[in-house]
């Protein structure tokens, strides 16, 4: 497949793209802590080196684009953009890079901070964190994350930002003329767009997708939210890319506007009407979640108990099983944020392995919460947080 020009005019194309290749690294069938550098080499030409274990980071980003680093281990904070007098419209991040979603452009932030899964086991690297500058174009984008690339789409066009070469510090992507807005996503060299009412990329029918209002990167592989359920996009053995409709069970009349979880993982999970809706993407199967409140966030934990953590209306924090028990709670933390619909919708769920994070835009903190048991970990005060993201 030929590699595109920076200016494409079809409507729809496959894109090539450029693997994000680990120096050093062995097969994927290689044993655990083989085949990889040293921890503390050089591994990249900006100073990144492979350390022990992930290097996490909290991005606070503030309303006007004000974005800060805080490291999750020493708790110290740098920042990484000054705010400005224009509000930013979406914050979304990749694990190392953070998009800073404005009108008619998008900002690029490397964190300097990334894990590379490897088959059975993972890399961790830390370097320095920069400003990449700013893709433009027409209308507020929407950001598709990739597993290789991140897709910006602007009303008339798409740029296909390449890891890769972000990693170089270059920000010139190949563009694809399109029309309309919506979400997109490259998988497998190529890009799926969602239209009015379907999945589309080059050379295959479209899939059947009403309302598409969000797109997440799974361990499988790419998963749209539809009202009639969900659009998997996979990567095949033999490289090329497929596409698959994973409907609710019948009878559904709310579905989940977003869907969110752990990173590298095969579950997703979002708001239903008396509940939370978690997908098994491997399974290909949705399974409601009841609770006796109204939920106003939820991300699948992704862990071998299928666990999935959710904000309730109460104001509290909660992990779920999947049968809907309470297996823990918090207090109720976010009362005052969530009574002030400004704010609420601010309100930010994101989890790893172990913890919860979660911002009070009326507190200005974000709290970190120990998904075992509830309790609050810890609380990190004095800042701004519109938008939330985890690097490392």
């Amino acid at each position: 497949m030929s590699t595109p020009s920076r200016r494409r005019p079809d409507l729809i194309l496959p894109i090539t793209v450029i693997a994000i290749a680990l120096v050093g690294c062995a097969s994927s069938d290689t044993p655990d802590g083989a085949g990889g550098p040293p921890v503390g080499d050089v591994v990249d030409s900006h100073g990144a080196a492979e350390v022990a274990e992930p290097a996490r980071a909290l991005i606070i980003v503030d309303e006007h684009g004000g974005t800060a680093l805080l490291d999750l281990e020493t708790e110290e904070r740098t920042t990484l953009a000054e705010a400005d007098s224009e509000r930013i419209a979406d914050v979304e991040g990749t694990g190392r890079f953070v998009f800073l979603v404005r009108d008619g452009a998008a900002e690029v932030i490397d964190s300097g901070r990334w894990t590379q899964p490897h088959g059975d086991h993972s890399h961790y690297f830390r370097g320095d964190p920069r400003a990449l500058g700013a893709v433009g174009g027409e209308g507020r984008p929407f950001i598709g994350v990739g597993a290789d690339a991140t897709v910006i789409r602007f009303h008339d066009d798409a740029a296909v930002v390449e890891h890769e070469m972000l990693t170089e510090g270059d920000l010139d992507p190949a563009r694809s003329e399109i029309d309309g807005d919506g979400q997109a996503i490259v998988v497998s060299d190529h890009l799926f767009i969602a239209t009015d009412a379907a999945i589309e990329t080059a050379g295959q029918p479209g899939v059947p997708c009403q309302g598409a209002s969000d797109v997440d990167l799974t361990r499988v592989g790419a998963v749209f939210a539809c009202d009639e359920g969900a659009v998997l996009v996979r990567r095949e053995i033999d490289g090329t890319a497929s596409s698959e409709s994973i409907p609710y069970p019948v009878g559904v009349a709310a579905p989940a506007e977003a869907l969110a979880g752990r990173p590298d993982r095969p579950d997703l999970a979002g708001v239903a009407d008396g509940g939370a809706w978690l997908l098994d993407v491997r399974e290909r199967a949705w399974v409601l979640l009841p609770s006796d409140v109204p939920l106003i966030d939820a991300a699948a934990i992704g862990d071998d108990d299928a666990r999935t953590a959710v904000i309730a209306s109460d104001g509290t924090v909660r992990v779920l099983a999947p049968d809907g028990a309470v297996l823990a709670r918090t207090e109720p933390l976010l009362v005052d944020a969530l009574a002030d619909p400004s704010l609420g919708e601010r309100v930010q769920l994101l989890v790893d392995g172990e913890h919860a994070y979660v911002s009070d835009p009326r507190g200005g903190a974000v709290h970190e919460i120990d998904l075992d048991d509830g309790a609050i970990s810890r609380t990190f005060g004095g800042l701004h947080p519109w938008a939330i993201e985890l690097a490392g």
